[in-house]
């Protein structure tokens, strides 16, 4: 083979390639969907303030679901290219990432149709939110349970990295879509803690017992 884009996959297993392309397949798919609920606003006056002052809400939430989808590609790919073998756990775990993954343009479409909804807000949170666990747990599953992530880091390292797979989508997205739509202050600063204690513990974890502090 001559494409070394999953040059640690091919190292390790060849099944792990063939999960991780159609993985990435679902993640485009899904990304692109997101387009298809965008319209023109009916009455539409042809100027940009018209547009942005009939759409933003759309537009927005369309932005949010692409970064999300955007941020979670990325953690997943990063996750994988360093599993060196295919497992029926991690494919298992996979299926319900990719799930959450291929419901965000419906999930996104709620937004659209009904954008001062709460129930509306909890579905799409919810499930950016699941999809986040589903991901962390793939991770934990990789790095403790059948122990095919590599280099192998110390546990610490390995733990910290769990809670991010697993829960800052739910803290970013709900953090971003409470502060757009003027949710409680107490709320917004909570999540706002929650996410800065969680970066801090990643930064402790890096420079207590990543390879520099080991090496050293």
């Amino acid at each position: 083979m001559t494409d070394h884009t999953h040059e640690i996959a091919h190292q390790g297993d060849p099944g792990l390639d063939r999960l991780l392309f159609f993985s990435d397949g679902v993640f485009a798919i899904a990304i692109t969907l997101l387009s298809i609920e965008l319209h023109v606003p009916h009455g539409w006056d042809g100027s940009f303030a018209g547009l942005m002052n009939a759409s933003w809400k759309m537009l927005g939430a369309f932005a949010i679901s692409f970064a999300v989808i955007g941020v979670l590609w990325n953690a997943h790919r990063r996750c994988f290219l360093k599993m060196t073998r295919f497992t029926s756990g991690v494919f298992v775990l996979n299926l319900f990432v990719l799930a959450g993954i291929a419901l965000m343009p419906f999930a996104t479409s709620l937004l659209y149709e009904n954008p001062h909804g709460g129930d509306a807000f909890l579905i799409y949170l919810s499930l950016v939110a699941l999809t986040g666990v589903a991901q962390g747990l793939t991770y934990g599953y990789a790095a403790f349970v059948a122990d095919v992530i590599r280099p192998r880091q110390h546990a610490m390292m390995r733990f910290s990295a769990f809670l991010m797979q697993t829960l800052m989508p739910g803290l970013c997205c709900g953090l971003t879509l409470l502060a757009l739509g003027r949710a409680p202050l107490w709320i917004v600063i909570g999540l706002a803690v929650s996410l800065t204690l969680l970066i801090s513990f990643r930064v402790f974890a890096a420079k207590r017992f990543g390879p520099a502090a080991v090496a050293a």
